[in-house]
């Protein structure tokens, strides 16, 4: 499980009411990356602003292995930076402008990148400055006030069964178990444009705590249990919504932010903070990394290998190395690798004896159709000569001797 900051530094607005937040995210029991994507300002960050204030943001990603954590990352970096750069101190118009940029930028990258088309996010983001605060809104994540004891959903979510909840078509009940509850009708990046929803301000008070919330957490832990763990510390509120989640199977990204308005006399400027990360920030960093900016010191790797490959390609047929390796486990294995050295020894050997007989029996063999053409050659030529002989010698003796009367 990823764990944030336990309490980051409180930020202090005028009425002298601080907000101070966790944030949890875990990728779950099914996946095997996590999609999510949350963030908050500091204060320093915060003071250096126009709006101002504490700006939480909870974004759950879709679209891929790499699409969805890409969508979520760029949501929540751009809401923040745009949040934190805008000139203007309306804290509603702020949080429009950030939503719209971000929707644009994630397009944008879409567009330019085959391997991300398609993707998109879910994005609340939650404004809180002085007595006050701000949302801003697309998709099915959610933002939930607890009072006393009561719970509220801020947020509308923007999926097909609440559209039709909403329209009388469905209870609440069955929508829980719609097949159907996980297609949104609204998401950011999707499209150029989309329609934002921004509300507020609404007045706070000290005790009230914010729950900010993928689908992983509130598909499985319902209001009644948020409403009862609302009330815990904050860190232990985020530990067990999370673990809650978990205990029931976990098939999404879980991440959560538990924001608790306190009064500043109660809270020190700087609270503890809580540096662990565990596996699945390690899980959640792979998968996101792959937009990071700084990306291009990736091909050290690559310029590294060629200066290693030429000092072990020198090295191929002696091995002595090899043998030593081998030499550690003689008990294990004594007689299975022995066959794997003696096919390599007998490589290795130059076997400059045999190659002399091998080469001059070739010659040899060269050289007796020569010599059998010679004598046959020899043969003839004498059997040639010997008949012209004999041939002539009988021609002689045999002629016909005048007769007689010839005479």
């Amino acid at each position: 499980m990823t764990e944030s900051p336990t309490a980051e530094p409180t930020a202090v607005s005028p009425e002298r009411l601080v907000v101070q937040a966790v944030l949890k995210t875990d990728v779950g029991l099914v996946r095997s990356e996590n999609q999510d994507f949350g963030t908050y300002t500091t204060p320093q960050e915060e003071r250096a602003s126009h709006p101002g204030g504490r700006l939480l943001i909870v974004a759950d990603g879709m679209g891929g292995h790499r699409g969805g954590a890409t969508a979520s990352r760029i949501a929540g970096e751009t809401v923040k930076a745009q949040y934190l750069g805008s000139e203007t101190e309306d804290i509603a118009v702020a949080l429009r402008d950030s939503l719209t940029r971000a929707n644009a930028r994630i397009y944008s990258e879409a567009q330019a990148n085959p391997d991300l088309r398609g993707m998109g996010t879910t994005t609340s983001a939650l404004a809180v400055r002085g007595a006050n605060a701000w949302f801003a809104h697309v998709g099915d994540s959610r933002i939930y006030l607890v009072r006393d004891d009561n719970i509220e959903q801020l947020t509308e979510d923007h999926s097909l069964v609440a559209s039709m909840v909403r329209e009388g078509l469905l209870t609440t009940k069955e929508a829980e178990n719609h097949p159907r509850r996980n297609v949104l009708q609204r998401s950011m990046g999707v499209s150029e444009d989309v329609e934002v929803d921004v509300k507020g301000p609404f007045s706070i008070r000290e005790g009230d705590v914010f729950v900010l919330c993928s689908d992983g957490l509130h598909g499985l832990v319902k209001e009644p249990e948020l409403l009862e763990i609302a009330k815990l510390p904050i860190e232990d509120a985020a530990n067990e919504y999370v673990k809650r989640a978990l205990d029931r199977g976990a098939p999404d990204n879980v991440t959560v932010i538990v924001a608790r308005v306190s009064k500043a006399t109660e809270l020190t400027d700087e609270t503890v903070i809580d540096r662990r990360r565990s596996t699945t920030e390690k899980v959640m960093a792979v998968d996101l990394g792959s937009f990071d900016d700084t990306i291009p010191d990736t091909p050290r790797p690559t310029a590294e290998i060629p200066a290693v490959v030429p000092e072990s390609e020198p090295e191929p047929l002696p091995e002595p190395k090899a043998e030593s390796i081998w030499q550690p486990q003689p008990a294990a294995v004594p007689a299975d690798p022995p066959p794997v050295r003696t096919q390599e020894v007998p490589i290795e050997e130059p076997p400059a004896a045999p190659e002399t007989p091998q080469e001059a029996a070739p010659a040899e063999e060269s050289r007796r159709p020569v010599l059998m053409w010679l004598l046959i050659s020899a043969l003839i030529v004498g059997g040639a000569a010997f008949w012209i002989f004999w041939t002539h010698q009988h021609g002689l003796t045999s002629r016909p001797t005048a007769s007689p009367t010839s005479r």
